[in-house]
């Protein structure tokens, strides 16, 4: 299936009912036929949003936040043309439109991680329509939601969330390539053709000179690289270092969240299809879908050079974290689908 894909790499990690296993596929880089392992780390990308859902509800349990108030009391110079609540905001419904200059930025090793403050500011958000019940996709909405951890907690979205959820689950997930997981990272690849190589082109031609290397036949590598906007899409690791938050979202007892906000999270807010398997609705910071009769969370993730998908299966008390280092496309989306889906009818019969 991957290679009809032609995806160069994928790891799978799953965890069920506290025990976990991992398989690997294809090759990290191509070039040096360097093979993917299960320490391999790949970019986990939209995924990242419910690590950024969860933070806020860490901030809710603690009095912090009120999920049904505005968000500009938390973040009081937002420009909003409508009043927006934080839960909008984390059921995707609050009718804002996303800015691409926003969530196509990104920095390369030397250059540090702007700020939430300084990567939100490049987002318009006083445009859109007015909010309402049905989910919308947006990034924008996880950005100005990094922008509330940080002022809300008083240290930077990216300590928060290392500090009070990484660490605590013992993910070795982190923002940035560093010294320890360098020598591990898969390089990512796009396809020659991909409609998002010409999109960076044009609207970012200094880092898409940055991003791409030589050309290897119909893949061209890219260079490392980090996503300005954290919040929505930062987060790097191997797969298993990403079974540890979907795993506690299936314990029904209090753990890193009460098990109060975790049932809350797992329960749609705003229907709608915002996900390309998940047609349900949103839950908070999750994505709702259905097949053959059986209900999974997940949120997949992608961009330039990697796709991931990160999934649950609350009946069969499963967990399938799927990472490629091949550039997401509806394709490629519905093939990690069908993987999880052969799992999880595996793994129910078993």
């Amino acid at each position: 299936m991957l290679k009809k894909a032609r995806v160069p790499g994928c790891s799978v990690a799953v965890w069920r009912a506290g025990a976990q296993a991992t398989a690997n596929f294809g090759l990290s880089d191509v070039e040096a036929q360097r093979h993917v392992e299960s320490s391999t780390v790949f970019h986990l990308f939209s995924g990242t949003k419910p690590y950024t859902a969860a933070a806020v509800m860490l901030l809710r349990e603690r009095g912090l936040v009120e999920l049904d108030g505005p968000v500009g009391d938390y973040v009081g110079d937002l420009r909003l043309r409508n009043p927006i609540s934080v839960r909008q905001l984390l059921s995707h419904s609050s009718g804002l439109a996303d800015t691409l200059a926003g969530f196509l930025a990104v920095h390369f090793e030397g250059t540090p991680m702007p700020s939430s403050a300084a990567a939100l500011a490049r987002y318009r958000t006083d445009q859109g329509k007015r909010p309402g019940r049905k989910a919308a996709y947006r990034n924008v909405n996880y950005a100005i939601l990094g922008e509330l951890v940080t002022r809300v907690s008083g240290v930077p979205y990216v300590q928060f969330v290392q500090t009070q959820l990484l660490g605590p689950l013992k993910s070795g997930a982190t923002f940035t390539y560093n010294s320890e997981n360098q020598p591990h990272a898969a390089v990512g690849y796009i396809s020659r053709f991909n409609p998002m190589r010409w999109l960076l082109r044009f609207m970012m031609p200094e880092v898409s000179r940055q991003l791409e290397r030589a050309r290897l036949g119909s893949l061209v590598p890219l260079n490392q690289y980090t996503l300005d906007t954290a919040a929505i899409g930062g987060l790097l690791g191997c797969a298993t270092d990403f079974l540890p938050m979907a795993s506690e979202l299936l314990k029904t007892t209090n753990g890193i969240l009460s098990a109060d906000s975790k049932r809350e999270m797992l329960t749609v807010q705003s229907p709608g299809a915002a996900g390309i398997a998940s047609r349900v609705g949103v839950g908070i910071g999750w994505k709702c879908g259905r097949h053959r009769g059986v209900e999974f969370w997940n949120h997949e993730g992608g961009g330039a050079g990697f796709t991931s998908e990160t999934r649950i299966y609350p009946d069969t008390n499963l967990a399938v974290v799927i990472l490629m280092n091949a550039t997401q496309s509806k394709k490629l989306s519905m093939l990690a689908h069908e993987i999880c889906e052969l799992l999880q009818r595996d793994l129910a019969s078993a």
